[in-house]
C-alpha cells in the first residue's frame, strides 16, 4: 500500500524531506504559502534581473550534503563561487568552498522537488487528525488528506501554530528563538562598489553585502553590477514595521557611507523583510516525530541557520516517518 504524507513548506528542509519521502516509495503532496519554492533559500526577481534575497551561498561539513551539492554541480544545477573577499585577492579565501544555485540560489531545490505533487499559494490553516489520517485545512477553505502523516517544514514559530497541542512539541519549540532580517536589493547602471566582492559585519546596521553580479551566471546585460545588502538582527527587529522604501534607502545610504561610495542613484532598489530570517538559538536536535500522532517538524533551526542543517533535518524526519509507516 502507498501511503500518502503531506509536507507543509517547499523550502530546503521540506523538500528535502519529501524527496526521502519519495524514494522511500510514499505519494508525497507539499504545500506552500508562496508562489515559489525554496524558502529562505530564494530567488527574487525586479523586472529581468534575479537577486539572492535570503540564503548567499552554501557550504558543505558532511559526506552526505557534500554529494548532494556534486550532484546539484554535475547537473548545472550549482557552481563554485570564489568572490574576493579582501582587496587585492584573485579568489575568496573561506575555510569552507562556497557554492551558489544556478541561476539562481532557489535551483538548489529543484531536484528535490522532482516526482512530487508541489502546491504553491496554499497556505495551510489547520491540521486536524482523525481515525483516516490527517486532513490539511488550507486558508481559502479547501482541505486535503486524508494522509497517513505530516511533516511541517516552517519556521518554528509558525510551526508552533500549526502544532497546536499536540504534547511535548510545542514546548520544544518555544525553546528556539528566530531573528528577522531585512533584505535589500540594488541595481546599479555601472560598477560602483569597490574591488571587493563581500563585505560582512561592517557595522551596526549592516551585516552582509554582496556583489550579486560577481556569482556565476548573473552577470548584468548591458553592464553595471547588482548588489545584496542583508541589515543585522538588531537594526531589523528595531525596523520590523517600517515602510520598505525607508528601509532600503536607509540601508543603501548606510552602504555608501560604510565604503565611501561616490552618489550614485539605483537604477532600482525594493527592500524585502525575512520575519525568520536566522536562527538565533536553535532547537538542538535534527527533528521532532511523534509516531503516535504520525507528526513531525524539520527545519534549519532544529540544528543551526546553515542550509546543510535544513537538509539533514528534512532527510532525518523523512527516514522517521518511512520507519513509522512500514
Amino acid at each position: 500500500m502507498t501511503h500518502k504524507v503531506a509536507v507543509i513548506g517547499a523550502g530546503l528542509a521540506g523538500l528535502s524531506c519529501s524527496s526521502y519521502l519519495r524514494r522511500g516509495g510514499c505519494f508525497v503532496e507539499v504545500f506552500e504559502k508562496e508562489r515559489t519554492l525554496g524558502g529562505r533559500v530564494a530567488t527574487v526577481r525586479n523586472g529581468l534581473i534575479a537577486f539572492d534575497s535570503g540564503a548567499q551561498y552554501l557550504t558543505a561539513r558532511s559526506d552526505k550534503f557534500r554529494a548532494y551539492i556534486n550532484e546539484l554541480v554535475s547537473a548545472g544545477y550549482a557552481a563554485r563561487w570564489e568572490p574576493k573577499t579582501a582587496p587585492g585577492e584573485s579568489k575568496g579565501v573561506q575555510l569552507h568552498t562556497w557554492y551558489v544555485g544556478m541561476p539562481g540560489m532557489s535551483s538548489i531545490v529543484r531536484p528535490l522537488a522532482e516526482s512530487v505533487r508541489v502546491h504553491t499559494g496554499k497556505k495551510v490553516h489547520t491540521l486536524r487528525q482523525t481515525d483516516k489520517g490527517w486532513t490539511v485545512w488550507l486558508e481559502d477553505e479547501t482541505s486535503a488528506g486524508p494522509f497517513a502523516a505530516v511533516a511541517v517544514a516552517v519556521p518554528a514559530p509558525a510551526a508552533r501554530l500549526l502544532l497546536g497541542r499536540v504534547e511535548g512539541m510545542v514546548e520544544a519549540l518555544s525553546r528556539v528563538r528566530m531573528q528577522p532580517t531585512w533584505a535589500v536589493m540594488v541595481r546599479l547602471a555601472e560598477r560602483t562598489l569597490p574591488e571587493q566582492d563581500v563585505y560582512s559585519d561592517m557595522s551596526e546596521v549592516l551585516r552582509w553585502i554582496a556583489r550579486n553580479s560577481s556569482k556565476p551566471g548573473r552577470t548584468v546585460a548591458g553592464g553595471g553590477e547588482t548588489v545584496v545588502i542583508h541589515a543585522s538582527p538588531a537594526w531589523s527587529r528595531e525596523t520590523e514595521d517600517a515602510d520598505p522604501e525607508a528601509v532600503a534607502q536607509e540601508l543603501w545610504s548606510e552602504v555608501a557611507r560604510q565604503l565611501s561610495l561616490p552618489d550614485v542613484t539605483p537604477q532600482q532598489m525594493s527592500a524585502h523583510l525575512w520575519s525568520h530570517g536566522l536562527v538565533e538559538q536553535a532547537l538542538g536536535e535534527s527533528f521532532i516525530y511523534s509516531t503516535h500522532y504520525k507528526l513531525g517538524v524539520a527545519g534549519d533551526w532544529c540544528l543551526g541557520r546553515l542550509a546543510e542543517h535544513a537538509y539533514d533535518s528534512g532527510q532525518g524526519l523523512g527516514k522517521a516517518i518511512i520507519g513509522s509507516l512500514t
